[in-house]
């Protein structure tokens, strides 16, 4: 009976062993060690974006003036000149604006009744002897359109039917309004369609030469 009580006190004690080892596992963790010198372990950082590069917006200045307006332009007539039966004078346009503008191609020439004002005759058709160009009016700046008026009387009387005209209705290229001007007096001109008026592409300077 003694060896038997022996046997169990010895087995109580391995099992009172046991169970504090058990607990000691269950209850601490072993404490990490670093390498000396080393710093705790910081999560990686997520990679930065690369800087985007700046977005250079490009404006673009127009350098070449607009066209000429009505509105920017005096239209007059200049000095005549004669030649086997036609009269020779250039329309000529001022920049009156305060700005550079360009004009280029033909003026839409008529002539007008002096009470209504109403067309006469056929449009002026396009003398295409000098080649098409861009002319930029500077402020004060002058570009002209050399305008040929041949005589009524060049005519028979039935294919001219003439009447009596005052002045000529001018559209400055690409424009849609007109200018009115005024000769110094009153002249016959054709009703019918003859083609009486020619005209050229506008040039530098007053001549339209």
């Amino acid at each position: 009976m003694r060896s038997t009580a022996v046997a169990m006190s010895g087995l109580a004690a391995l099992a009172a062993l046991a169970a504090g080892c058990g607990t000691q596992h269950a209850g601490q963790r072993p404490a990490a060690h670093s390498a000396p010198g080393a710093t705790a372990p910081h999560a990686a950082a997520a990679p930065h974006a690369a800087a985007a590069a700046p977005q250079v917006v490009s404006v673009a200045s127009s350098t070449t003036p607009g066209r000429c307006r009505l509105r920017d332009l005096a239209v007059r007539l200049g000095a005549a000149g004669h030649a086997a039966g036609s009269t020779y004078r250039p329309i000529v346009f001022t920049n009156t604006s305060g700005a550079a503008c360009t004009l280029r191609g033909y003026p839409g020439v008529a002539y007008v009744a002096p009470s209504s004002g109403a067309q006469v005759g056929a449009a002026a058709s396009r003398d295409d002897a000098v080649t098409v160009r861009t002319v930029t009016l500077q402020p004060g700046g002058h570009a002209a359109s050399l305008l040929q008026l041949v005589n009524y009387l060049n005519y028979p009387a039935a294919s001219c039917k003439a009447k009596t005209v005052s002045g000529l209705r001018v559209y400055p290229p690409g424009s849609t309004t007109a200018a009115y001007v005024g000769f110094a007096g009153t002249r016959k001109a054709c009703s019918t369609d003859v083609h009486q008026l020619a005209v050229r592409t506008v040039l530098r300077g007053t001549t339209g030469q």
